[in-house]
Protein backbone atom coordinates (compact mmCIF):
# COMPACT_ATOMS: atom_id res chain seq x y z
CA UNK A 1 0.00 0.00 0.00
CA UNK A 2 1.21 3.52 -0.81
CA UNK A 3 0.33 6.59 1.28
CA UNK A 4 -0.23 9.53 -1.33
CA UNK A 5 -0.64 13.46 0.18
CA UNK A 6 -3.25 15.18 -1.26
CA UNK A 7 -2.75 18.93 -0.05
CA UNK A 8 -6.58 20.20 -0.10
CA UNK A 9 -6.49 23.89 0.22
CA UNK A 10 -8.74 25.18 -1.56
CA UNK A 11 -10.83 28.58 -2.45
CA UNK A 12 -14.50 28.78 -1.23
CA UNK A 13 -15.77 28.50 -4.17
CA UNK A 14 -13.71 25.98 -5.83
CA UNK A 15 -14.91 23.68 -2.81
CA UNK A 16 -18.90 24.65 -3.56
CA UNK A 17 -17.80 23.23 -7.00
CA UNK A 18 -16.42 19.89 -5.79
CA UNK A 19 -19.56 19.69 -3.14
CA UNK A 20 -21.76 19.99 -6.36
CA UNK A 21 -20.15 18.18 -8.65
CA UNK A 22 -21.98 15.06 -6.79
CA UNK A 23 -19.10 12.83 -6.67
CA UNK A 24 -17.48 10.84 -3.85
CA UNK A 25 -14.17 11.90 -4.02
CA UNK A 26 -14.61 15.44 -4.56
CA UNK A 27 -16.78 16.05 -2.01
CA UNK A 28 -14.93 14.45 0.55
CA UNK A 29 -12.01 16.55 -0.99
CA UNK A 30 -13.90 19.99 -0.10
CA UNK A 31 -15.25 18.61 3.24
CA UNK A 32 -11.84 18.56 4.41
CA UNK A 33 -10.84 21.85 2.19
CA UNK A 34 -13.63 23.40 4.10
CA UNK A 35 -12.90 22.12 7.78
CA UNK A 36 -9.25 23.19 7.67
CA UNK A 37 -9.54 26.74 5.67
CA UNK A 38 -13.39 27.74 5.25
CA UNK A 39 -13.21 31.26 6.96
CA UNK A 40 -17.30 31.71 7.17
CA UNK A 41 -17.79 28.86 10.26
CA UNK A 42 -21.67 29.04 10.23
CA UNK A 43 -21.63 27.98 6.41
CA UNK A 44 -18.66 25.58 7.37
CA UNK A 45 -20.88 23.83 10.02
CA UNK A 46 -23.62 23.71 7.87
CA UNK A 47 -22.56 21.98 4.76
CA UNK A 48 -20.72 19.07 7.36
CA UNK A 49 -24.07 19.06 8.91
CA UNK A 50 -25.66 18.41 6.15
CA UNK A 51 -23.14 15.58 4.34
CA UNK A 52 -23.08 13.97 7.81
CA UNK A 53 -26.70 12.50 6.33
CA UNK A 54 -24.69 11.24 3.64
CA UNK A 55 -25.43 7.60 2.34
CA UNK A 56 -21.74 7.21 1.78
CA UNK A 57 -19.42 6.44 4.68
CA UNK A 58 -16.80 7.99 3.48
CA UNK A 59 -18.19 11.46 3.11
CA UNK A 60 -20.00 11.17 6.47
CA UNK A 61 -16.77 10.18 7.48
CA UNK A 62 -15.14 13.44 6.06
CA UNK A 63 -18.07 15.65 7.56
CA UNK A 64 -17.44 14.53 11.03
CA UNK A 65 -13.80 15.46 10.89
CA UNK A 66 -14.14 18.63 9.03
CA UNK A 67 -16.82 19.57 11.88
CA UNK A 68 -13.68 18.62 14.69
CA UNK A 69 -11.45 21.34 12.06
CA UNK A 70 -13.90 23.87 12.76
CA UNK A 71 -14.38 23.60 16.27
CA UNK A 72 -10.71 23.47 17.11
CA UNK A 73 -10.17 26.71 14.33
CA UNK A 74 -13.11 28.71 15.28
CA UNK A 75 -13.63 27.41 19.32
CA UNK A 76 -17.44 26.85 18.78
CA UNK A 77 -20.18 25.06 17.66
CA UNK A 78 -24.04 25.06 17.70
CA UNK A 79 -24.10 21.83 19.70
CA UNK A 80 -28.32 21.20 19.62
CA UNK A 81 -27.19 20.66 16.16
CA UNK A 82 -24.10 18.66 15.98
CA UNK A 83 -24.39 16.85 19.27
CA UNK A 84 -27.76 14.77 17.80
CA UNK A 85 -26.45 14.45 14.31
CA UNK A 86 -23.11 12.85 15.73
CA UNK A 87 -25.55 10.45 17.13
CA UNK A 88 -27.49 9.96 14.22
CA UNK A 89 -24.64 8.98 11.94
CA UNK A 90 -22.98 6.86 14.10
CA UNK A 91 -25.81 4.64 14.19
CA UNK A 92 -26.35 4.76 10.17
CA UNK A 93 -22.60 3.60 9.93
CA UNK A 94 -21.33 2.10 13.08
CA UNK A 95 -17.81 2.05 11.78
CA UNK A 96 -17.37 5.73 11.90
CA UNK A 97 -17.74 5.79 15.93
CA UNK A 98 -14.27 6.10 16.44
CA UNK A 99 -13.95 9.04 14.11
CA UNK A 100 -16.80 10.77 16.05
CA UNK A 101 -15.62 9.96 19.23
CA UNK A 102 -11.95 12.15 18.06
CA UNK A 103 -14.18 14.41 16.83
CA UNK A 104 -15.92 15.08 19.89
CA UNK A 105 -12.64 15.07 22.12
CA UNK A 106 -11.85 17.91 19.41
CA UNK A 107 -15.01 19.38 20.15
CA UNK A 108 -14.51 19.59 24.03
CA UNK A 109 -11.43 20.65 24.05
CA UNK A 110 -11.45 23.71 21.86
CA UNK A 111 -15.05 24.95 22.40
Amino acid sequence: MSLIYHDPSISHDEAVSLVDSGLERNIVTALISIGLNEQDSAWAQTICLKHLESGTQSVAAAAITALGHVARRFGELEMQAVMPALDSVKGKFPALEATVADTLDDIEMFT
